[in-house]
């Protein structure tokens, strides 16, 4: 049986975004559709997929898995990041209900001056955008992975640390 968005049956990378752009950041609420955290605030990015169509050997598939992920969610391309992705966050973690072993990578990738925030294209996974100043991030539920112990929090955290 195939399993989408997973790279094996029981292990997935997740990947997350902190999109900067003069000086403010980029969220998404997630569509009232989706199956996890259902209207609620989130990061750029997702679970890695496997290619499809592919010969020979990939180099850095997770940076091009990221990008991907970021262009289908928001429209933003490559083009358009005036830094190369940063990792900022690595962590694992392993949910015995379902024997799901998920490492999770976290990025800061800041965007071109040239941008414009009003461009951002939302994929149908998510219902609104904004970009935030990053101390406004409390003001959003992110459900569990936010708060104290959430992985976007500590994401956020580690981006804004230079």
């Amino acid at each position: 049986m195939t399993q989408l968005h997973r790279l094996a049956e029981n292990v997935k990378l997740l990947q997350k975004a902190v999109l900067l752009h003069n000086g403010k950041m980029l969220i998404l609420r997630r569509a009232e559709n989706s199956k996890t955290r259902a209207n609620q605030w989130d990061l750029p990015g997702g679970n890695s997929e496997w290619p499809t169509e592919t010969t020979g050997v990939i180099r850095d598939m997770h940076i091009v898995d990221l990008k991907r992920e970021i262009l289908e969610e928001t429209g933003i391309s490559a083009t358009q990041f005036a830094t190369s992705p940063r990792l900022v966050s690595f962590e694992t973690c392993f949910e015995a209900e379902t024997n799901m072993y998920t490492i999770i990578a976290g990025w800061e990738i800041t965007i071109n001056h040239t941008f414009t925030q009003e461009s951002v294209q939302l994929s149908d996974e998510h219902s609104e955008y904004r970009w935030i100043n990053p101390s406004e991030i409390t003001d959003f539920d992110l459900g569990f992975a936010g708060g104290g112990e959430g992985f976007i929090t500590r994401i956020i955290a580690n981006a804004l640390q230079k």
